[in-house]
């Protein structure tokens, strides 16, 4: 699947060097289209490039024909004659998950830097391998001033076992001590029954939000800018990113 979007954004890039216009779309009948499918499109938009619309979902963000009788997933790169290239997927789509993102900035777990010059947003699966290196890890990235925040992406789902682990966390009186039990020690976090649906529903809305601002895996790291730097990252090779888009 990897290789198959690289090449059809490389396909989009021969898309985007010879056509400049807008395209007109119809809307409902690209929601229709992928209803059938059953992805939920929130947002149909022009991208100014003849042939080819941004269509937002549920599920992450497409690519379409103005009919959406053609799609692909995957990043948009635009790319000029002199072979210089730009993210376009990141440019757009940044400053909408970067506001997504803030406005639950109150449901998150975090670990503030003393001195704070950047902060990420995590989304974070208390099974996943490298959620628990960068965790291990966590006074590292503060000592750099990378503040850590963050949400729940349980992958097996919010329903699964570790959905409900994560549900205790939020619900814990400390949940920042909760996780770094659980991560860090194995240890589940005891709270009482009485908010726990609250919690759950909470666990729901966050993955639900990853999915759709495109996250697959874990852990997710978004700037403050709402671009996506990958996965895990090692302390001073995350501050190198950081640096490299400030």
């Amino acid at each position: 699947m990897k290789s198959l979007c690289r090449v059809f954004s490389l396909v989009i890039c021969s898309l985007v060097a010879f056509s400049v216009s807008a395209a007109k779309f119809d809307e409902a009948q690209i929601k229709e289209r992928f209803a059938k499918i059953g992805v939920s499109v929130t947002e149909v938009e022009s991208l100014g490039i003849d042939g080819l619309v941004e269509v937002t979902t549920t599920q992450g963000t497409f690519y379409a024909t103005p009919k959406g009788d053609y799609f692909i997933p995957g990043k948009l790169y635009s790319l000029d004659n002199d072979g210089n290239f730009k993210d376009v997927t990141a440019a757009r789509l940044g400053p909408k998950i970067a506001t997504q993102l803030e406005s639950l900035s109150d449901e998150m777990i975090v670990y503030k830097a003393k001195d704070e010059k950047y902060v990420v947003t995590v989304f974070t699966d208390t099974s996943c391998g490298y959620c628990l290196k960068l965790h291990r890890q966590m006074a590292e990235y503060n000592k750099l001033g990378i503040t850590v925040r963050y949400l729940a992406f349980p992958r097996s789902g919010p329903q699964s076992q570790v959905g409900q682990q994560m549900a205790n966390i939020w619900c814990h009186d400390d949940p920042a001590q909760a996780m770094s039990d659980m991560k860090l020690r194995g240890k589940n976090a005891e709270v009482s029954t009485d908010n726990i649906k609250q919690c759950q529903s909470l666990i729901a809305k966050h993955y639900q939000v990853g999915k759709s601002v495109g996250v697959s895996g874990t852990p997710a790291v978004y700037t403050a800018k709402g671009i996506n730097v990958g996965g895990y990252l090692s302390p001073k090779d995350l501050l190198a990113r950081l640096q490299s888009q400030n």
